[in-house]
């Protein structure tokens, strides 16, 4: 099936803070974090805030400890004030275009000025800001409130971040046309309204709309009216597991848009399911490639076969002649790691990738034995080439194995916050470069017939570069499901702008290699013939970063592709060279 996802899908930058700032908390102080209300509107995120110790409070007790985070949509200023009198430390969370409707109405009540809220009668976010307007305070959510309303002093309207634009024009020139002279505000924040525009023009290319988000989000309902206001069948579901498949199957053309709230995995996993469905018009030849490809990504077939191509560039880069026997070494053992990794990243799978965690979970013992006997295999080939690489393989081998079980003893536990060495922060995408840089590059020069050298160093530190650039990317494209389980990657530390900025520098540092080191004799010729596939990654992120594409299967492949293109590249070289 053909779906187009919405581009500003996903949580709002008012969500994300006040996801984020809990996260934080959680981080540094571990116990004793609490929200005044649900955090958001998202069961989901609750649930795994839940997980993390994070407990929800209904009411304000007369005594509290640790910190109580105030919720994305604000409070009224009373409830803040009694909060800070329990005696806990109050972190508010509210968003920003939130805070800016409570000023204009604070400003506006010193005049003598009554507010008019236009929203959701029983919605968090306007309960809130009724508590600034003292005790001329409306609300009106249709025409009835508006026929029903009295005012006798000067007024303002203003609205609810998340109200709909037109209905906010409707009912606000009604209550000018009772009443005139009111102050209008439209309040409306802007990635509300441009959401809103976009479903309206999304309709207009597709058979039908699936809209996800919470059962308690006002926005996403608001989303699905608007697509039913445009004559567009709409699917309202808060997880995958509602999508009614049947009555999609008679789609082409599916949109996917989400609630300010809902998370990007939930997204992901909705149009994961969408993606694998048969389109209508969609030969047997396309849906047995489209899944194929999956099949080799899911079991890691293909990063495999693409770690044993790069082995093939190192070997020419370094001017030896490429070995079927370290081919396989590579990918045999990329291929066992990866798996293994794999099942020690379940809970992370579950979010950006539950369409793979459900099939390790189905195909765990055979994945699980055919991973062992790889291993196997590597080591009997790598012992073939001498005693050094095998302890160098047996070890990285070990160290692997090792690195997702809990080394650290209890009673450090609480002083380094970590249990072992996966917890420690950035931990694995410079490990997993490493053990990249050694079995592509270190491994096959360390045979009986060549020795490691200057050479060697240089296209090691190449690879090891390009390879932490990769693992770098794929932390970016999964940093929201990692970010709300505890999982520290380079993005989830400094953020996604920082890690994308650094990892432009270490490209320019890659093309700069390739330039120099052949000059100096410290590589072979064939590493000018590699810019395009650095220029290529460049462009692949400056996609993503535009919202051109997404997370999903057809990412990975062009990100793993990157090593196809350079090993071609490279047999180009070598070709011409002879």
């Amino acid at each position: 099936m053909k779906v187009i996802l919405a581009k500003s899908a996903g949580f709002c930058m008012g969500v994300r803070r006040a996801v984020e700032t809990t996260l934080e908390v959680i981080q540094k102080e571990g116990t004793g974090v609490s929200t005044y209300g649900p955090l958001i509107h998202n069961p989901q995120v609750l649930n795994l805030l839940e997980e993390r110790g994070v407990k929800i409070l209904r009411d304000i007790p007369e005594k509290e400890s640790g910190t109580v985070i105030i919720r994305a949509h604000g409070v009224p200023p009373v409830h803040k004030e009694k909060l800070q009198m329990t005696g806990a430390t109050v972190k508010d969370a509210t968003c920003p275009h939130v805070v800016k409707v409570q000023v204009v109405i604070k400003k506006y009540l010193k005049h003598g000025y009554a507010t008019v809220i236009i929203g959701d009668r029983n919605h968090a976010e306007v309960e809130g800001l009724m508590g600034f307007t003292g005790s001329l305070g409306k609300v009106v959510s249709n025409r009835e409130d508006v026929q029903n309303l009295q005012l006798n002093v000067p007024y303002i309207i203003v609205s609810q971040t998340t109200q709909d634009a037109t209905s906010f024009e409707e009912l606000s020139s009604s209550i000018l046309e009772r009443f005139p002279g009111g102050k209008v505000f439209n309040t409306i924040c802007d990635a509300t309204h441009k959401r809103q525009e976009e479903v309206r023009s999304l309709c207009n290319d597709v058979d039908a709309m699936v809209v996800v988000g919470g059962k308690n989000s006002a926005n996403t309902k608001r989303l699905a009216e608007i697509a039913e206001g445009k004559g567009c069948p709409v699917y309202q579901v808060e997880t995958e597991g509602e999508l009614d498949l049947d009555a999609l199957a008679k789609h082409e053309f599916v949109g996917v848009t989400a609630g300010a709230s809902t998370p990007t995995w939930m997204i992901s996993r909705v149009v994961a399911i969408l993606e694998a469905m048969p389109g209508k018009d969609e030969g047997t030849l396309k849906k047995s490639g489209s899944k194929l490809l999956w099949l080799l990504l899911a079991t890691n077939i293909y990063v495999s076969l693409a770690g044993g191509a790069l082995t093939y560039t190192a070997e020419i880069l370094q001017n030896n002649g490429p070995g079927v026997s370290h081919f396989l070494i590579s990918f045999l053992y990329l291929f066992a790691m990866h798996n293994l990794n794999r099942f020690t990243d379940r809970k992370q799978q579950k979010f950006n990738d539950p369409l793979r965690a459900l099939f390790y979970e189905k195909y765990r013992w055979p994945l699980l034995i055919i991973s062992a006997l790889s291993l196997a295999l590597a080591l009997t080939l790598v012992f073939e080439h001498g005693l050094k690489p095998f302890l160098l393989l047996t070890g990285m081998s070990i160290f692997g194995i090792l690195y997702s079980v809990q080394v650290i003893p209890k009673s450090l536990i609480p002083n380094i916050r970590v249990r072992g060495l996966k917890e420690i922060p950035g931990s694995k995408t410079f490990l997993v470069a490493v053990a990249w840089a050694f079995i592509t590059a270190l491994i096959p020069a360390w045979s009986d017939s060549h020795t490691p050298d200057m050479m060697t160093l240089v296209v090691l530190f190449f690879i090891l570069l390009l390879v932490f650039v990769r693992n770098a990317l794929f932390d970016v494209f999964e940093v929201q499901g990692d970010r709300i389980v505890g999982k520290e990657t380079l993005p989830v530390c400094i953020g996604e702008q920082k890690t994308l900025f650094f990892l432009h520098i270490i490209l320019g540092a890659l093309i700069v290699l390739l330039l120099l080191m052949p000059f100096l004799g410290l590589m072979s010729e064939a590493g000018f013939w590699l810019l395009p596939g650095i220029l290529y990654i460049i462009v692949l992120i400056r996609l993503y970063t535009k919202g051109k594409i997404t997370q999903g299967p057809k990412l990975e492949f062009c990100l793993e592709s990157v090593f196809f293109l350079l090993a071609g590249l490279a047999w180009l070289a070598e070709s011409l060279h002879r």
